[in-house]
Parts: structure tokens; C-alpha cells; sequence
């Protein structure tokens, strides 16, 4: 059974994920890319996509650690350096319109609607699934919360949540016309606005963890040391 404390952790992953995912404002740019396309064709893609978000979110969470180790990069330190990216990629979503990124990023080639599903999604995989969707922000998280995770139960829920998360984002470009009707060009701004500010906050946090983890675990004890010499 999952106590509070783990099932706080996962409630705020889950959270931070979407919000940093940000599926809701790269659905402009989805709708962009699949513009005129049938409707089977537009479901594919958004399989594809959703699958290899999965499978990049994946690698992070059970590679990303080994990383860190690797290059001999200390927790604290990658959460100060997450926290200021998150809080960077938090500002520029609440003050840029993603309607003009999508305008910005569309294909300039003619893409028919009898163009199979598999090579049209060789040219948008990158930059929508990465790095639009996966981005710095997103690995920052998955490595951070992986190594925080204490037990092998909260470990797999960040793999189910990351898993719940993809579909979420499934679903939600397969909604895109629904949505884009529902909530208009405005509404999707709007939301987008809101998630950009959420991850800004989510960075400061992340900063503030860092600088107090490095003061209270280093700073202060060399200085005691210091001090009793």
C-alpha cells in the first residue's frame, strides 16, 4: 500500500509532467502539422507520437540517474540548473502565442491526404515529440523525481504515471478539432498561459530545494568545521 507521502510524490509528478508535457498548447501546432489530412491518417500520428513521448520518458526515468553518475554531476546541483530551466521555459510559454510557433513551424511542402501516416510522421517527430513535447524541462523532471523515488513502489508509479500521462496526451491530440472548437484559439492560449506559469513556480521550487540542500549539507557543516579549527 502507498502511504500519503508517496502518494503526495506521485500526485505532484503527475502534475509537473502534464504541465511541462504541455500537450494542450502543442495541440495548435498537432493541428498545424495535420491540417487537411483524413481523419484515420491524423489518428495514427497521434499514436505515434504519444508512443514515442512514452518511450523517450521512459528512457529518462530509468536511464537518466546513471547519467547524472556518469558525468559525475551531484542531484542538488542538476535540480538548481532544472529549476532555472523550468523557470526560463515557464516565462517564455506565458509570453509567447503558440498559435505563431505553429504558424512558424508548419511544413512547407504540400502534405496530401493520402500521404501514409508513417512518413508523415518521419517529419514531425522532431521537433513535436521531441523536443516540443519531451523537452529539457521534461527530462530535468523525470530525473529528478527517479532519483528522489525511495522505494521500487514509488518508482513504478512514476512509471505508470508517466504512462497515464502519454495517454492523457493521446487523447488529448486526438481531440484536437473538438478542442480547438470548444475552447477556441483564445481558450487554448489561455491554458497555455496558465500551464507556463505553473511550471514556472514548479522551477523556483526546484531552485529553492537545491540552494537549501547545498547550504544545509555543505555549506554550513565546512563552515562549523571551519569554525572549530
Amino acid at each position: 500500500m502507498i502511504a500519503t507521502n508517496e502518494t503526495s510524490i506521485l500526485g505532484t509528478f503527475a502534475a509537473t509532467l502534464f504541465a511541462l508535457l504541455n500537450p494542450l498548447g502543442m495541440l495548435p501546432i498537432f493541428i498545424g502539422y495535420t491540417d487537411g489530412m483524413r481523419v484515420g491518417v491524423q489518428r495514427w500520428l497521434a499514436l505515434f507520437v504519444s508512443i514515442t513521448v512514452l518511450g523517450l520518458m521512459l528512457l529518462f526515468l530509468f536511464a537518466g540517474t546513471a547519467l547524472l553518475n556518469f558525468f559525475g554531476i551531484t542531484l542538488d546541483a542538476f535540480r538548481i540548473a532544472g529549476g532555472i530551466l523550468l523557470l526560463l521555459i515557464g516565462i517564455r510559454t506565458v509570453a509567447h502565442d503558440p498559435a505563431n510557433k505553429a504558424k512558424d513551424l508548419m511544413v512547407a511542402s504540400d502534405v496530401g491526404a493520402l500521404r501514409e501516416a508513417e512518413s508523415v510522421y518521419g517529419q514531425i517527430v522532431v521537433p513535436l515529440a521531441m523536443p516540443l513535447l519531451v523537452g529539457p524541462g521534461v527530462i530535468a523532471n523525470l530525473i529528478l523525481y527517479a532519483g528522489e523515488a525511495r522505494s521500487a513502489t514509488v518508482f513504478w508509479g512514476l512509471v505508470g504515471v508517466a504512462a497515464g500521462v502519454s495517454f492523457l496526451t493521446l487523447v488529448i491530440l486526438l481531440s484536437g478539432g473538438f478542442l480547438r472548437r470548444l475552447l477556441g484559439d483564445i481558450g487554448l492560449s489561455i491554458a497555455t498561459r496558465i500551464l507556463g506559469l505553473l511550471v514556472a513556480s514548479i522551477g523556483v521550487e526546484f531552485v529553492i530545494a537545491g540552494l537549501t540542500n547545498v547550504i544545509v549539507h555543505s555549506i554550513v557543516p565546512a563552515a562549523l568545521k571551519l569554525h572549530g579549527q
